[in-house]
């Protein structure tokens, strides 16, 4: 079979179509991809690298509670399989965070499309715990000793991320933003 050669040519060389787009998208499309990827993208997205300890919601719910009482569940209107996290502020519902009903993993990965870009995220309880440090309605100590510490290839970005609550500094913005958004 005779291989008819393109007359477009890439950086002076004359290739047949197919190895024309492959070159073309190895040096021009996959640095625009990379655009869309996170630092840490081949374990973000690697499920059985970030499944670590999985909990049932319910589980997970329970030990939440336990550590805020104030808090509440509420089944989320547009997303039919998860749960939102929610605290009662003046009458209204303030929303908290979200996650899957079912088992969580323990950390947060990425499902990815045919091109390995990102197309969705999945939380982990870890990522829940830390939305509700920012938002200080749970406070690293409490955290720790109802859950543990993070161990192993993932503790990287748990440790990065709770840092500002592990540190004096933290407890500053955790005090702030429970008195500027969550005092009645």
């Amino acid at each position: 079979m005779a291989v008819i050669l393109d007359r477009r040519f890439l950086d002076g060389e004359f290739l047949c179509p197919k190895e024309a787009l492959a070159k073309y998208s190895a040096t021009r499309i996959e640095p625009m991809h990379d655009l869309y990827r996170l630092y840490d993208h081949e374990s973000f997205c690697d499920f059985q690298r970030r499944k670590g300890e999985v909990l049932h919601a319910s589980e997970f719910i329970d030990r939440v509670q336990r550590l805020n009482p104030l808090l509440f569940i509420q089944h989320q209107l547009n997303f039919d399989d998860d749960w939102g996290l929610y605290i009662d502020l003046l009458g209204r519902a303030i929303y908290l965070s979200g996650f899957p009903k079912g088992w969580l993993t323990e950390f947060s990965y990425a499902l990815i499309d045919e091109r390995n870009l990102p197309t969705e995220e999945r939380r982990g309880w870890r990522s829940v715990l830390l939305r509700l440090m920012a938002k200080g309605v749970l406070e690293w100590e409490a955290v720790v000793g109802e859950f543990g510490q993070s161990e192993g290839l993932n503790s990287e970005r748990w440790m990065i991320y709770t840092a500002p609550y592990r540190n004096q500094d933290g407890s500053q913005i955790v005090a702030r933003n429970m008195a500027n958004e969550f005092e009645l």
